[in-house]
């Protein structure tokens, strides 16, 4: 469980550098509504949010504090497979804006 909580740390925080990377470059948009007006309203103000949750994701593990219940256990591998899917996205982008 604790390389499932380190690995959504690791995969928000590319979502966010590569999101970055291409709203700023125009050849992304992001589809989330709420991180959409987050970056709008200030593109710092969306990497400090993805990189704070990241930190708290990290100290849960640190401090082996991920709660043993099954729809947690549930709920982390959905959002590991919504995130992969996100960054094979960001990754088909970015292929097809250099080509």
């Amino acid at each position: 469980m604790k390389r499932l909580f380190l690995g959504l740390a690791f995969l928000n925080l590319m979502d966010g550098i590569i999101s970055y990377i291409g709203i700023n470059g125009s050849f992304m948009v992001e589809a989330n509504p709420l991180m959409n007006e987050m970056y709008t309203t200030s593109p710092i103000l969306f990497l400090g949010i993805k990189l704070l949750l990241s930190l708290f994701l990290i100290l849960i593990v640190v401090y082996d504090r991920i709660p043993r219940l099954k729809w947690v256990t549930s709920m982390a591998y959905i959002v590991s497979a919504i995130y992969l899917f996100v960054f094979c996205l960001h990754g088909i982008w970015i292929i097809q804006s250099v080509m």
